[in-house]
């Protein structure tokens, strides 16, 4: 198969994660970079980025699935997620959210396994252990916390792109909002959106 170029591959990864509604409805551009214009916008982008994996590579083993939700899966991680750190969101922010998704999931529109929302526009972290203070949504688990990657154990590398929307509005009504769900309810008020990607695979890499 021929490999398409890294920014092709980002944007249809991305262009899957964001959802159809969000892009339909003209919202945000299927770039891993801001929907923003303008001189600022072109020399500081919306980024986001992890100190735990750097884009396009490898997830800690320590993100993997694990603990009660993991069944028999045959995952056995620690279930500890990565740290997003976004930076130079546009200047109309009211307020951030954010997903997970695994777009090599054999599931239409992906596996998700993160929805957050109703993050405060001065908020440009999300820590990936302890008590989140934000909303949480309904991940693919049927669980409002966040599940790490478990892909069969077939060597195929899944991705798993970490995107957050900028938002016009500072609250998201609803508890417990599937991806879906959420992604519909924000399409409106998306000013811009940022995503960075990490992979895994089973068996574990040596």
């Amino acid at each position: 198969m021929r490999n398409l170029p890294r920014a092709s591959r980002t944007a249809r990864y991305v262009s899957i994660a964001l959802g159809l509604g969000v892009i339909a409805a003209g919202a945000v551009a299927v770039a891993p970079v801001s929907a923003a214009t303008g001189a600022h916008a072109a020399l500081h982008p919306f980024t986001v980025s992890s100190p735990n994996f750097r884009d396009d590579g490898r997830l800690p083993v320590s993100a993997e699935l694990g603990g009660p939700d993991a069944g028999a899966s045959g995952c056995n991680g620690q279930n500890m997620a990565p740290t997003l750190r976004w930076t130079n969101a546009p200047a109309s922010t009211m307020g951030f959210a954010f997903t997970m998704n695994d777009v090599d999931a054999p599931r239409a529109g992906g596996f998700h396994h993160w929805v957050v929302y109703n993050i405060p526009a001065g908020v440009h972290q999300l820590a990936g252990h302890g008590q989140n203070p934000f909303t949480e949504g309904t991940n693919s688990f049927g669980q409002t916390h966040y599940d790490g990657p478990c892909p069969p154990p077939t060597g195929q590398v899944h991705h798993y792109i970490f995107t957050v929307y900028a938002l016009s509005v500072a609250q998201v009504p609803g508890a417990a909002l599937t991806f879906e769900q959420l992604l519909q309810a924000i399409a409106p008020d998306v000013v811009g959106a940022t995503s960075v990607i990490g992979t895994f695979r089973r068996p574990l890499d040596d």
